[in-house]
């Protein structure tokens, strides 16, 4: 198994990483497109489709559980992903990084995870995971993929892909 690093906290993890247990990997994408005129906003129909395609092109990838924020977007992106992978779904405040670093290393340690979160707080998270290498995830942008590995010496690797 590939060994990630992890902090236990997202400014520990920019200068002092941990390693922790093992992990194949760790997929994070963000919600799919929301509506606007609510505080907590749903999907869009354009969203639902998104996750509906998300869900196709993650069935290969072994995913064992689907964690959310727990936000309206991010539960419906994550919860058509689940139903469609037949994989639990947990959720999480969205605020809470160092809550899911410990969910993933103590409670997933041997899962293949996908994370759904949000543009504000997936920097925080791929830094949390031990990634140095920053992240910037535009309020427009749905269509990130970020799957975080480690390489043969155990160090984290993170690859970007954008679904087209």
């Amino acid at each position: 198994m590939l060994r990630i690093v992890v902090a236990a906290a997202i400014s520990a993890a920019a200068t002092h990483p941990v390693p922790v247990h093992t992990q194949e990997a760790v997929y994070i994408i963000r919600h799919a497109e929301k509506e606007t005129a609510d505080q907590d906003p749903p999907l869009t129909a354009e969203g639902r489709d998104r996750a509906a395609k998300w869900a196709q092109m993650l069935r290969r990838a072994d995913i064992d559980v689907v964690i959310t924020s727990d936000a309206r977007r991010t539960r419906e992106t994550g919860g058509i992903i689940a139903e469609e992978l037949d994989v639990p779904q947990t959720r999480l405040p969205a605020n809470d990084v160092s809550g899911l670093v410990d969910l993933i290393q103590f409670d997933h340690e041997e899962d293949t995870v996908l994370v759904v979160g949000h543009a504000e707080i997936i920097p925080s998270i791929v830094s949390a995971l031990g990634v140095a290498e920053p992240v910037v995830v535009s309020q427009d942008d749905f269509a990130n993929l970020f799957v975080v590995t480690g390489n043969a010496e155990g160090m984290p690797r993170m690859i970007r892909l954008i679904m087209p």
